[in-house]
């Protein structure tokens, strides 16, 4: 009986084992994670609309951006915040004063398609970008999806939490949390 044990034993190991060096996972995890903000203040760079006929804020509208890509102190200048977004689901009011009274879909939030690349310059220690992709509500926390990235993020997989946060001059600082898988990346930088 206890050989019979030792046998499945090994039997579970083996194929386990296998699978893991066919994945290349490393034996524990470990992630990179990073804080930056993107700034949406007035002074931080653009957000306009690119399709709003009615001047509302409408499903299918378009917005676009280009903002400074701040540090974790949230005034360091590390690179750029660049990309668009599609309104899929408005309804509440917003920092663009544009709501539209109605669709009220989700009274409590609006929410658009986003994809993005966070562009590193040189003082921020990283070299290259990363590739964000997924659902953005414009209040609370939303999760979007690590796609890619170049330089020192090439292959990079993981997931960007994105939190809108009000300033005193009507703008706003999206500070975003990345965690990047590092059996992803093609280079580690501490």
């Amino acid at each position: 009986m206890l050989k019979n044990l030792t046998v499945k034993k090994t039997l579970f190991s083996l194929p386990a084992v296998l699978l893991l060096s066919a994945l290349n996972l490393p034996a524990h995890a470990h992630n990179l994670t990073l804080v930056t903000f993107a700034d949406g203040r007035a002074d931080g760079g653009i957000r306009q609309g690119a399709n709003n006929e009615d001047g509302m804020d409408s499903p299918g509208d378009v917005f676009v951006f280009d903002q400074k890509l701040l540090a974790e102190d949230a005034e360091t200048v590390i690179g750029r915040n660049s990309g668009y977004c599609i309104r899929t689901d408005p309804g509440a009011l917003d920092y663009s004063g544009t709501d539209h009274p109605t669709l009220p879909d989700d009274p409590d939030n609006n929410y658009g398609q986003c994809n993005w690349t966070l562009s590193f310059y040189e003082n921020s220690g990283y070299n290259g970008s990363i590739v964000v992709s997924g659902r953005e509500a414009d209040l609370g926390t939303s999760e979007v999806t690590i796609t890619g990235g170049t330089g020192d993020f090439i292959g990079a997989r993981g997931v960007l939490a994105t939190t809108p946060i009000p300033q005193a001059d009507n703008g706003v600082l999206f500070r975003q949390e990345l965690t990047i898988i590092k059996r992803h990346l093609h280079k580690y930088k501490h």
